[in-house]
């Protein structure tokens, strides 16, 4: 006899593949204390730079022991969905004044809560009794561990989550529930696979990674996008080489084999529209704006990733990058 908790698997991915989601897996709620101990390290040592909330005892408290949820989680569904595309490969590999593969479309969190409010509704039918709640970065989840734990994909030295057919190109967003929904079998969970592999390690310019690990602070994604003091970031700046990125960074996949696989191979493309490049950044007028009036950002960057930074630290990546080449 088929085991009901399987059944239930097998509904709640059905459900979410229909929304588009390459990756569904299941994990309990539960933070392993290997992990639990490596936040608690990186706290104390500050690697989260001026993302202060991180450290807050509310934040932890989510985080570690899923606390003030609104709901005693018992499981989380792990979803991934593609968002890499070959439009987005070329638009890229001839611009300038780069910016992350995922902010070349609208916002995720836009697009992902939609989908989720959709599957939301359907779980809330089937499974009356029980209580579901959506995070696409919206609450301090450990979205990495959990969907680390569900097995469906491992956790690589440059610490983004890879999965041997898609890459590393992704989205993450997480469903709690107090519906149990127990964790991978054993012999489904894919184990790591980057072996003796250090490109990612070596590829970073900062000096941000190490094996399994990152400083945000040297993060080059942080610095363009989280670091919003002017003084730090242009002294880390003109310190660092950033290799043309004024929002977000992509090195330490560009260079994983896991991707190029991905891009050689499998042919991996996302399937929602709103994740494709939008057309101004094949613009020759936008391409050649060294900076941005408030007008123009909001018109280009409205509903994008890259409308949270505003114009003045967007003009600012910008300037620091012509100032960089420069020297």
């Amino acid at each position: 006899m088929t085991n009901p908790v399987y059944q239930i698997r097998s509904q709640i991915k059905t459900i979410c593949e229909k929304e588009g989601f390459s990756l569904v897996g299941f994990a309990e709620a539960k933070i392993p204390n290997a992990d639990r101990e490596h936040l608690d390290q990186w706290i104390q040592e500050e690697r989260f730079g001026n993302m202060d909330w991180f450290a807050k005892d509310h934040a932890v408290g989510i985080r570690n022991d899923f606390q003030n949820l609104g709901l005693a989680p018992r499981s989380v569904i792990c979803l991934g969905f593609v968002y890499r595309s070959s439009e987005g490969e070329t638009i890229l590999s001839q611009m300038e004044s780069k910016v992350s593969r995922y902010a070349l479309g609208s916002d995720y969190h836009l697009i992902l809560k939609e989908k989720g409010n959709r599957i939301l509704k359907i779980l809330r039918e089937k499974f009356p009794g029980f209580k579901f709640r959506q995070s696409v970065d919206s609450l301090p989840i450990a979205e990495k561990i959990l969907t680390k734990e569900s097995g469906i994909v491992w956790q690589g030295k440059n610490t983004n989550l890879i999965h041997p057919k898609l890459g590393s190109y992704f989205f993450l967003s997480t469903i709690l529930t107090d519906l149990d929904l127990g964790g991978p079998e054993p012999e489904e969970i894919i184990t790591d696979h980057c072996g003796s592999c250090r490109k990612c390690l070596d590829v970073c310019p900062t000096g941000a990674l190490e094996e399994y690990q990152i400083d945000a602070r040297k993060c080059i994604s942080y610095l363009t996008i989280e670091d919003r003091s002017e003084t730090e970031a242009t002294e880390s700046f003109l310190k660092w080489e950033r290799k043309g990125w004024v929002y977000g960074c992509d090195l330490c996949q560009e260079v994983c084999p896991w991707n190029a696989n991905v891009a050689k191979r499998n042919k991996v493309e996302t399937t929602e529209p709103e994740f494709l490049p939008r057309s101004f950044w094949t613009d020759p007028e936008f391409l050649e704006k060294k900076s941005l009036t408030k007008e123009e950002f909001n018109e280009y960057f409205k509903d994008s990733p890259i409308e949270r930074i505003g114009f003045e630290i967007w003009n600012r990546n910008l300037q620091q990058r012509e100032k960089k080449e420069s020297n």
